[in-house]
């Protein structure tokens, strides 16, 4: 299942055979490479690698091969084309084919060929060609361009796999294909959950805890809460009752064991105090409640706010602290919007969410580990995701920094969904790998979460036994040595698997 409903595959990768063929000495063509990276940076975006379907052809075609059946299904049963233009690619008749075939089926969707101003075709230059020789089919999209052509007269030569401009333009494509796959209409999600309610099923509905609001937020909070209904959300609100502090936490608590995410909407003003708690505000306080709990949330202000200009110091403290993240080590999603998209963007989160618990509920029967990577040794990674998955191991995956203490936040929410830590150690320094480590370990003791093991998995180049060597009374820290081969050593994996499969969950 892909991550966009009624479609068997996110993305299919359209390309010419001759433009994957690797260079004397080189083992994967750029094509391949491509993929591999596309794949594992979604992965870490998302979070886990087999999040989005890819659909790409290694079968070495050429176009002396009639129009495959297999091709053609593929195409039919995708959401977005990834056309990777180049002379082979204008030369093949094969991939005039799946790109005017792909054209054709999505003007018959209901969707269309646009999804709101993005098209549904991603544009990869592998060269600089004019734009008067694009296909027609291209035309209206603006490309991605993977060559390093200076003026507009220059063939541009394709980048290397391995250079900072190649690293640079997979993440924007990355992020084009993000935009795409959470801005894509999800009818069929929203015409199930109301299935459901119309059953009697409202236990099973993706539940909203909605947050007491100032008296300037009270009209489009009605407003979000009834768009949120008719998407098929449980909505619950209602809180405060007209009681004393001690009886609206314990409301507001119980409020919140019901839901799968708290929505703030917070603005300039604190709104009402809470009877019998002068200087508080409910709006405030419930914030402060549901950061407590761990639960899923958005903390929301208006773009325009500005918190100098708030007259209550303890007030305008409180909402810096939030924006800083200084108040909590919880993770959570502060966002700075109009409010004419507030709605669409709490209707994106919680659909992100349903979708995240609806697989976890599928892979409960697996061990959950996290892989922590650097971009340098990513590839290597995805194997080892692979081989994992095979394995019925679950491997979730961590964003890659050069600084390894940045997202911070995003690093404690994925170790809360595993009990073992995997780091990559391959071409990084070893200072990295520790200080990745260091920063990991004290989440884990901030926060209590169950982690029971860590492993470094120490990935090529070559390095000695006693390379790294950890020696710490919280966490039992395993090496696994697979740095002598450039392909991953069976026997290697063979130990790391029966460790990771016999630790008690």
């Amino acid at each position: 299942m892909a991550y966009i409903p009624d479609y068997e595959y996110d993305i299919f990768i359209s390309y010419a055979h001759l433009d994957n063929t690797p260079f004397p000495g080189q083992a994967d063509g750029w094509i391949e490479q491509f993929y591999k990276n596309l794949n594992l940076m979604l992965a870490k975006r998302f979070g886990r690698l087999d999040i989005v379907k890819i659909w790409w052809d290694n079968k070495k075609l050429d176009g002396s091969v009639l129009f495959d059946q297999s091709i053609e299904e593929g195409i039919n049963k995708s959401a977005i084309l990834i056309c990777l233009h180049s002379p082979g690619y204008i030369q093949s008749t094969y991939c005039k084919q799946e790109l005017d075939f792909f054209c054709k089926k999505v003007q018959s969707e209901k969707t269309g060929i646009q999804v709101g101003n993005r098209s549904r075709i991603i544009h990869v230059l592998l060269n600089n060609i004019p734009f008067a020789e694009w296909p027609e089919e291209l035309s209206g999209t603006t490309g991605f361009p993977f060559h390093d052509a200076k003026e507009a007269a220059d063939f541009g030569d394709t980048v290397d796999t391995l250079s900072m401009e190649f690293r640079t333009q997979m993440q924007n494509v990355r992020d084009a294909v993000w935009n795409l796959l959470n801005e894509f209409p999800k009818e069929q999600s929203i015409v199930s959950t109301q299935q459901q309610e119309s059953q009697g099923e409202d236990k099973d509905l993706f539940t909203i805890f909605m947050g007491e609001v100032a008296d300037t937020l009270r009209t489009p909070r009605k407003r979000i809460i009834t768009e949120l209904e008719k998407r098929g959300f449980k909505v619950v609100a209602g809180i405060p009752p007209p009681d004393e502090a001690d009886v609206h936490e314990q409301a507001t608590k119980d409020a919140l064991n019901k839901a799968d995410l708290a929505i703030h909407l917070l603005d300039e003003y604190p709104g009402r105090e809470i009877i019998g708690a002068p200087e508080f505000w409910y709006p405030q306080k419930q914030v402060e409640i549901a950061l407590q709990t761990g639960k899923s949330q958005m903390i929301w202000v208006p773009a325009e706010t500005n918190f100098e200009d708030i007259e209550d110091e303890k007030y305008k403290l409180f909402l810096q602290n939030i924006e800083t993240g200084k108040i909590t080590t919880k993770n959570f999603e502060f966002v700075r919007s109009s409010k004419s998209t507030l709605a669409q963007e709490i209707i994106d989160f919680a659909e992100h969410l349903k979708t995240q618990q609806t697989q976890q509920k599928a892979e409960s029967g697996k061990v959950s580990v996290l892989l922590d990577t650097h971009f340098n040794d990513q590839l290597y990674a995805l194997d080892l995701s692979r081989v994992l998955l095979e394995n019925k191991i679950q491997p979730f995956i961590n964003p890659q920094e050069d600084d390894p203490r940045k997202n911070i936040n995003l690093l404690g929410d994925r170790i809360s969904q595993v009990r073992k830590l995997i780091f990559m150690y391959g071409s990084v320094s070893k200072e990295w790998v520790l200080e990745r480590m260091s920063a990991a370990l004290q989440l884990i003791i901030t926060n209590n979460y169950p982690i029971e093991d860590f492993f470094i998995y120490m990935a090529p180049p070559h390095k000695e036994a006693d390379d790294i060597s950890i020696k710490q009374k919280f966490l039992k820290v395993n090496i696994i040595d697979s740095s002598n081969n450039h392909v991953l050593d069976k026997a290697a994996l063979q130990q790391f698997i029966s460790n990771l499969k016999t630790v008690d969950l």
